[in-house]
């Protein structure tokens, strides 16, 4: 009984998350690149911004979008362009639950002082 009993906990808590995609650069700003060097300018590795929107039952309240886990990644990382971005979709449900939409990459700062 405690065996299954389990089984059904870990299906009723478990997620999922799926590699969407990988960019190569991105950001929701204007930048001129041609005028600048990157690998010069104050970076901050490894963050991660999110977009998450709750579900109840079948109902989606919102849709997560990429423009906010981007902008949500900026914030934190005080910056203006992301590079070696991978996108990832997470959800979890059981009667109520949550979709949304992670990105994890290096956040520069353009207008930083190059080094």
């Amino acid at each position: 009984m405690k065996k299954i009993l389990s089984l059904v906990l870990a299906i009723f808590i478990s997620g999922c998350t799926t590699h969407l995609t990988d960019l190569s650069v991105v950001s929701n700003k204007n930048i001129n690149l041609e005028t600048i060097n990157i690998d010069k300018l104050p970076q901050k590795k490894g963050v991660v911004g999110r977009d998450e929107k709750f579900v109840f039952l079948i109902i989606p309240l919102g849709h997560p979008t990429i423009k906010e886990a981007v902008n949500d990644a900026l914030k934190k990382g005080d910056g203006d362009l992301m590079i070696d971005t991978s996108v990832y979709v997470t959800n979890w449900w059981f009667l109520i639950g949550q979709t949304g939409i992670e990105v994890k990459g290096t956040v520069v700062n353009t207008k930083g002082e190059q080094k």
